[in-house]
């Protein structure tokens, strides 16, 4: 998932003194592997939630409430890809201009 406030953020911060660009760096690489692991535990966390939850809902549903909301989410998350894609759009579309994308917390797949 790319964030795009948060992807700008990252390109702005002053490297250390003496670094070249695409030079890679130990330490770098640590954090980056830290961040990575935690991140990916976040994720496996956030899944488990979302299937218990699931089957939780289900269970107190009628079969056919069930169906009725297993239908309206999937249509709820095809509406919010779709927007998605059209904020992207949007902002690809404005040429540059980084005063408009700045600051803005819209994320993509």
């Amino acid at each position: 998932m790319l964030c795009v406030w948060w992807q700008e953020e990252i390109t702005e911060m002053p490297m250390k003194s003496g670094q070249v660009v695409g030079e890679s760096s130990e330490e770098v690489e640590r954090a980056m592997d830290a961040h990575h692991l935690s991140l990916a535990g976040i994720v496996r966390d956030a899944d488990k939630l979302r299937l218990s939850t699931l089957k939780e809902v289900m269970g107190i549903l009628t079969p056919r409430q069930g169906v009725n909301f297993l239908v309206s989410t999937k249509k709820l998350h095809l509406s919010m890809h779709e927007w998605g894609k059209k904020m992207k759009h949007q902002s690809v579309g404005r040429k540059g201009n980084r005063d408009e994308v700045v600051g803005t917390s819209v994320c993509f797949k």
